[in-house]
Order: C-alpha cells, then structure tokens, then sequence
C-alpha cells in the first residue's frame, strides 16, 4: 500500500471513529443510557451485575448542562478543563419538558451527591408520591391510611419483623419529590434512610433488562 492510499484509509477509519463517538455522546446525553446494577438492593426483581437501558427521554428533552457544575466530568466520557466553571452549568432541566410525571412502582435511575458534590447514580422503586401521607407498618406500605397493593417482586424476608425497619413513619411526602424503596426492603438504603428524591434528580425510567442475555426483557413494574 502506497502512502497516499495509507493516508486515505487513515483518515476515512479516523472520521468514522470521531463520526460513531459523536453519534454515541448524543444519543447518551438525549436519549438513552445503559446502568449497571451495583448492588443487590432491587433483589429479586434485578441482580448485582444486570444491565438495564434507562430511558432518559421519559420526561423531556434534557439538558445535558443541568447542574454540571456538581461533575468532574463533562458527559461523563469528555474530560471537562473547566470544571465548576459557570460556562458549563444550567439550571434548566430539560429543553422541551413533556409534562409527565414519574408513576408509582417505576424503576428510576437518579443522581445522588455526597457532601463533596461527589456523584453516584442509584436505582429504586418509586413508592410515594408527592403530597401523600406514607408510613410503613409491620412491611406494608400504606398511603394515606390504606394499605398500599404491591404486585412487583419483593424480598418476603421483610415481612419478618425481626428484620427492621419494618416499620417507618409516617411522614408527609413534599411536592415535587418521590419516595424511594427498593425491592429488597431489608437491605436497601432508600428514603427511609436519606429521605426524599426531589424529581430534579431523576435521569429516567428503566425500561429494559439487557443483560444477562436470556433474562432479557421489560423491568417487572
């Protein structure tokens, strides 16, 4: 091969690379994302190592920009220079906002930051929504008084009063804000431990178990 022709096919499989790494960064900023499951806080509904697609178009058109500021890495994959510098934070949440509301029992990945703006994406069940009165007794869930019908998976062994917290609040549910459990209720650290989850924080619904392969299906909702 020539270096001319050398040069050509360079430069072709080098624009396909930047070509496929744009299209990748757009199509993770705008639409979907792919989560792996860090613990086995969701058991027996998703497994440590599963992989889920998480729709992040659910809500709105969102903006990658929103509060930037809190992370170390601009889209997580760039390396961002200016890092807590105002030319790369928004307080816009999303460009086009659908006006749909997060439902009861959808599997939602969302941020969550530590004193130090350190950030960590976490996936739970919504169980409360905004305005109502939720308390936990005896490992039913009631809202507003009445005990709450769950046909998703969940650990039995909660239902074992040895295994605490078997019992939690009441507490009102703010506006704007979900409470979160997970499906393994004895060993889930959700909002009866760090309390509620304003719905700024959330990146999307989960939608689709990818891996393992022959579990591949919708998330049990």
């Amino acid at each position: 091969m020539d270096k001319e022709k050398l040069k050509k096919w360079s430069w072709e499989w080098a624009e396909t690379l930047i070509v496929a790494l744009a299209m990748a960064l757009f199509i993770r900023a705008f639409f979907i994302q792919v989560f792996w499951i860090p613990s086995g806080s969701m058991e027996p509904s998703l497994n440590i190592n599963d992989r889920i697609i998480v729709n992040k178009l659910a809500y709105g058109v969102q903006n990658p920009l929103f509060e930037s500021f809190k992370e170390k890495r601009f889209l997580y994959i760039i390396p961002n220079p200016l890092y807590k510098r105002p030319v790369f934070t928004s307080d816009l949440q999303y460009f086009i906002n659908f006006g749909f509301q997060p439902g009861r029992f959808d599997v939602v990945v969302f941020r969550m930051y530590d004193q130090n703006d350190e950030r960590k994406d976490l996936i739970k069940r919504i169980i409360g929504l905004p305005g109502e009165k939720l308390e936990v007794r005896q490992g039913v869930v009631l809202i507003n008084g009445k005990p709450l019908t769950e046909t998703h998976p969940i650990n039995n062994e909660y239902f074992d009063l040895k295994n605490l917290p078997a019992t939690f609040g009441p507490v009102t549910i703010p506006q704007d804000a979900y409470f979160m459990m997970g499906d393994n209720r004895p060993n889930s650290a959700d909002s009866r431990y760090w309390g509620f989850l304003p719905k700024s924080q959330i990146i999307g619904p989960a939608i689709l178990r990818i891996w393992p392969i022959w579990q591949l299906g919708p998330i049990p909702r």
